[in-house]
């Protein structure tokens, strides 16, 4: 993937979640206050641990469907209290800058963490979002957060005031400051994925109009979130409500898949593996969402159309194949249970 120019590049939130574990992994300002808001009378003793990204999946161990996922920053320490030295606390923190919340994700943060708490991991643990204030704010302007599976919430701002407090910090909270600004949250364009996408449609208008393409200019020139397909008759067709619960979409480098909403696996798998043919396959179980995949080509949208039409062909025809499986399976696969 080619390098995105200087000019068109946003603070992400990569960026800002190196710069909070940065500051995390030692006793510091930071790590004191945010250990002491969120286990009140804490004393900060060493920090014995901080990871990015860490991927875990408990729920056959734990028995809890939802123990599963990706940790942005785990930071593990040592605190005493009045009543009690040298515990063993955690926080597991999911670090945002724009990006919705995915499905669950409080609560899957939190049932991971309880079984970590179960096993012996940490004595006690809490589970942190941390956004700009007006994002915090407009996802829980009930303060209704501990529902969501979050023990506290920490505005962006408030990490910037405490780290521009010390000299070592006073450029991570200009940063910091930059991620929060409201033009950081949208995606600039980048030149040459924005004609990329505008390239696509008159390729899908001129050569694939039986296969329609949405493409939200919202997205800027995104370079890794691709359109949905069929968007009219499946997840927008106001004629077959049931249909709501489809979408095709390109949803990784290379694959394209048909997703089932509100279908767990275990109904899902039995009935689909029968109906499957030659270059599609089930996907990777989902929490809500259901799959069946078609591998294709990898398409660089920084790269220019013309140099990718083989590949394109490729993921129009995959598209519509699994189109065409939907229809010919539409009442088996509608027919599934549904948990919501």
């Amino acid at each position: 993937m080619a390098d995105v120019p200087e000019a068109y590049q946003r603070i992400r939130e990569s960026r800002v979640e190196s710069i909070i574990k940065k500051h995390l992994a030692v006793v510091s300002p930071l790590s004191r206050f945010l250990f002491e808001e969120t286990f009140p009378e804490a004393n900060l003793v060493a920090v014995s641990e901080a990871k990015l990204h860490v991927d875990r999946d408990h729920r056959n161990a734990s028995g809890d469907p939802l123990a599963y996922g990706e940790t942005d920053i785990e930071i593990t320490a040592v605190c005493d209290f009045q009543a009690r030295a040298n515990v063993r606390l955690a926080l597991v923190i999911e670090t945002k800058v724009d990006a919705r919340q995915a499905e669950y994700q409080g609560l899957r943060y939190r049932a991971r963490a309880e079984y970590r708490k179960q096993i012996g991991s940490w004595d006690d643990f809490r589970s942190v979002l941390v956004a700009p204030r007006r994002y915090l704010e407009s996802a829980y302007p009930l303060d209704d957060f501990h529902n969501a599976g979050w023990d506290h919430l920490l505005a962006l701002e408030d990490i910037s005031k405490i780290l521009k407090r010390t000299e070592a910090g006073s450029f991570d909270s200009t940063v910091i400051n930059q991620a929060v600004e409201p033009t950081n949250a949208w995606n600039k364009p980048i030149s040459g994925a924005a004609q990329f996408w505008n390239d696509l449609s008159r390729f899908q208008r001129a050569l694939y109009p039986d296969v329609p393409i949405f493409i939200n200019r919202q997205q800027g020139a995104g370079i890794f979130v691709w359109p949905s397909f069929y968007e009219n008759q499946l997840a927008n067709n106001p004629r077959e409500l049931r249909r709501k619960r489809v979408q095709i979409v390109h949803s990784g480098k290379t694959h394209v898949a048909l997703y089932i909403k509100n279908v767990k696996f275990a109904d899902f798998s039995p009935v689909v593996q029968p109906l499957l043919k030659d270059g599609i396959q089930i996907g990777t179980p989902g929490t809500a969402w259901q799959s069946v995949n078609a591998k294709v080509p990898l398409v660089d949208p920084q790269v220019p159309l013309d140099n990718q039409l083989e590949a394109l062909d490729k993921v129009f025809e995959a598209v519509r194949e699994l189109y065409d499986f939907f229809i010919q399976n539409e009442k088996a696969l509608l027919c599934l249970r549904t948990f919501k």
